[in-house]
């Protein structure tokens, strides 16, 4: 049987390490926000038994943060006979037993002590080839030898003989059925405990590791009955043993054996009714009900409706919400009727005169009430409370920040004290990928949602994140609030938080605003505006440096090849546009727009259209399929999901961070990085630049040349319509969609005689597919 559960264990062990295939372990309360700490129970030998997702039992961040820990319950029980001894020394004698100094332990007792712990150590050390059942090492395989079991068993019979005190006794007999047991003598371990020790002994934590012993034997001779039965004893009374005896009685349970029909009495009940439910997952309030009817005061309670409130908590307080529909608390009418449930078995319990541990259920009553948005009752409650005092001031402070209806400074300055006191420093840090205080983090969603709806943009958006994520979003009334904040007098201490919320940079966090605005106003054509965004910036560092080459175009397609071998058109070096450097700065490139603009309107239609030339250049080259997209903040034009919109969301809602926020959808904006808008339409831009090309120009080779690049603005518009049908539905219509391609009918009934028409059936598949096929 124990073969069987290490078995088990190392399967679990595997099982988990196999969810680290990505970028993290996932963890229990990574999608919930865990307000109220399942460690409240009472019974904290029972904390393996919490509600848990991701592993096999519950381990809070306290418990797996601790130093190594040794068996509890055996521990305490060797206090009771070394009473003289710190914990630490009982905990090194025995665990670390050829290490120990026990030259000052030398009263009767204690040698009694190091003899017993000598023979313990000799039988640890013939049993140790068992942890190698399993090993895939061939040379651990080897190792596995036999033992003499005839000598141990010898040498146990007489120190229980021998041995006066009566712990120690029944530690003798707890080796001398570990032998047995071992040996595969599984009747003769039945006999000796049926025969000397049960009803001889005190049923205390080393009887029950006595217990797991011969219910082991029990399984391996098939009585799966008694074995079950005696399995619910050791889980319910030993300290120590409750995993393996829960996963024991689970084996037998598969089989369909429960031990009922060894059971006798209310306590074989309530033993059978907890182990159920944990095996059966029936978080069910009636087996609450069942096991308050059997005894309310029983600890096992407090585990059974912590269990079912943990349960609720996942769905009423999911994390990283954002612009979604959902809201804290997220409550639907199943919820509500199982609040409601949960809050009348609270109160009942805070009311029963038999129960003891009165502030337990008056605390979890509190709570209930918040949760079900009554703060008063949940405030009052919670003034009853008299333990749990790190629980209780979470709660309140809670209770607090979820009775603002609004953000004024006088709340501002309340939060910035809570977070000072709780040394929170975190701000528009991710929830999932940095561990932090659960309530802390849920009560800035509050406050974000709060400056969401009362329109405060910037705010909302810092709380959770960096102001350098601006650079991947699209809205300019989100830049303009956070241009209105900077600017504000007698800003609060939390507003300076939020302003210092941002990573190491050359700018400051007006400069970056205008930066930001400054870009807006170049992908939406107002290279104006840009100008004037970027004459208010005090610092003139620019890290990035732009090509003159983004007013050139390509005929062959290719990110990652040189830029020298695909931007080939040559017309931004004549010399009407010398004013154009090899290489400048934003800054300098608003200023080539804006002389380029105003060329548009000379008064020689030729310098007229090789503006609108390289205009249309430069509005094709950033858009998302052109070869300098996202030249303007700086980042590679390497990769399709950095560019192209993956649309996963729901049609009948706005899909992206501008029109998100403009309608104010959601809860707040921690998640708006992900709604961020890559179409940025520039070619709309582009198509109307070519189009005057044609209009102003006789030049029919650069006439050829601009309906082949208007045939490129179109496949833009396709690629960004596709993306959002099927891969499926976008292949099937690919080729009709370049058969009805308006630019290529024009270049090749109106230019079939020109040079580039030569050039670029040769170059392009898609045009030569076209010519083939019409």
């Amino acid at each position: 049987m124990k073969k069987i559960i290490s078995l088990l264990f190392v399967i679990i062990s595997l099982s988990n390490n196999l969810l680290a295939c990505g970028y993290y372990d996932p963890w229990d309360g990574m999608l919930f926000y865990n307000l109220f700490d399942q460690t409240n129970i009472s019974a904290e030998e029972y904390y393996p038994f919490l509600r848990a997702d991701y592993t096999f039992f519950y381990e809070s961040t306290e418990i797996s943060n601790e130093k190594k820990s040794y068996p509890k319950g055996n521990i305490r029980l060797w206090h009771e006979l070394l009473t003289t001894w710190s914990i630490t020394d009982i905990e090194q004698a025995v665990y670390n037993f050829p290490t120990f100094n026990w030259s000052k332990k030398n009263s009767l007792i204690e040698n009694s002590v190091q003899t017993y712990l000598a023979f313990a150590q000799k039988c640890t050390e013939t049993f140790s080839y068992r942890k190698n059942l399993y090993s895939w090492n061939y040379s651990d395989l080897l190792s596995q030898r036999n033992f003499d079991t005839a000598s141990l068993l010898s040498e146990a019979n007489l120190f229980i003989n021998k041995e006066a005190n009566i712990q120690l006794q029944s530690r003798y007999y707890y080796q001398l059925i570990r032998i047995l047991h071992y040996s595969k003598m599984w009747n003769e371990a039945i006999k000796v405990f049926e025969n000397s020790i049960e009803g001889k002994i005190c049923k205390n934590e080393i009887y029950y590791y006595i217990l797991d012993q011969v219910a082991g034997c029990y399984y391996s001779t098939g009585n799966y009955e008694k074995a079950a039965y005696m399995f619910t004893k050791v889980f319910n009374h030993s300290y120590d043993r409750k995993k393996s005896a829960f996963i024991s009685y689970n084996f037998c349970a598969q089989n369909g054996f429960e031990g009922r029909q060894y059971f006798n009495g209310i306590d074989d009940e309530k033993d059978l009714l907890l182990i159920k439910s944990l095996y059966d997952f029936s978080d069910r309030i009636s087996t609450i009900h069942e096991f308050i009817n059997l005894d309310a005061d029983d600890s096992r309670v407090e585990l059974l409706f912590m269990r079912l409130l943990n349960n609720t908590e996942r769905e009423i307080w999911p994390k990283n919400i954002g612009v979604s529909d959902k809201t804290l608390p997220n409550i639907d009418e199943n919820l509500t009727e199982d609040i409601e449930k949960l809050t009348l078995i609270a109160i009942g319990q805070a009311n029963n005169l038999a129960v003891m541990n009165k502030d337990f259920w008056i605390l979890a009553t509190s709570y209930l009430y918040f949760i079900n948005q009554n703060l008063n009752q949940a405030k009052q409650q919670l003034k009853k409370v008299k333990s749990f005092e790190v629980q209780k001031q979470i709660l309140s402070d809670i209770y607090l920040i979820f009775s603002w209806d609004r953000m004024d400074q006088k709340n501002e300055e309340t939060l910035m004290s809570l977070l000072k006191k709780n040394e929170f420093n975190n701000l528009a840090v991710s929830t999932i990928l940095v561990s932090q205080p659960d309530w802390i983090m849920m009560c800035l969603d509050k406050v974000a949602h709060l400056y969401y709806a009362q329109n405060e943009l910037a705010k909302a958006f810092l709380i959770h994140n960096k102001l350098e994520v601006t650079d991947y979003l699209t809205s300019f009334q989100l830049l303009t609030s956070m241009e209105e904040l900077y600017n504000k007098c007698d800003k609060s201490d939390f507003e300076k938080t939020l302003i210092s919320n941002m990573n190491d940079c050359p700018y400051s966090f007006i400069d970056y605003v205008y930066n930001q605005q400054a870009i807006y106003y170049l992908y939406h054509n107002d290279p104006i505006s840009a100008m004037v965004c970027f004459n208010k910036m005090k610092t003139e560092i620019d890290r990035v440096e732009i090509s003159a080459q983004i007013f050139s175009n390509n005929t062959k397609e290719g990110f990652t090849f040189p830029v020298d071998s695909i931007m080939v058109d040559e017309v931004y070096k004549a010399s009407i546009f010398s004013f154009i450097k090899p290489y400048f700065s934003r800054k300098e490139l608003a200023e080539n727009l804006v002389r380029l603009v105003k060329m548009r309107y000379d008064r020689l239609p030729w310098k007229r259209k090789l503006a609108n030339y390289l205009l249309g250049n430069f509005y094709f080259n950033i858009s998302n399929t052109g070869y300098y997209r996202g030249a303007l903040n700086g980042r590679s034009n390497v990769g399709y999901n950095n560019y192209f919109n993956n649309d996963f969301y729901e049609d009948d809602n706005p899909k992206y961070d501008a029109e998100i926020i403009n309608s104010r959808v959601g809860y707040n904006l921690s998640n708006i990085e992900m709604h961020r808008n890559k179409y940025n339409r520039t070619c709309d831009f582009a198509r109307s630049y070519f189009e005057n090309v044609i209009h102003e120009s006789t030049d029919v080779e650069l006439n050829a040349r601009c309906w082949f690049m208007l045939a490129k603005c179109e496949l833009n518009s396709y690629y960004n319509k596709a993306n959002q049908d099927s891969y499926s539905k976008c292949l099937s219509q690919f080729g009709k969609a370049l058969l009805e391609s308006e630019s290529f009918k024009q270049l090749e009934e109106r230019y079939a005689d020109t040079k580039f028409h030569e050039m670029i059936v040769k170059e392009c598949s898609y045009f030569r597919y076209y010519t083939l096929n019409n």
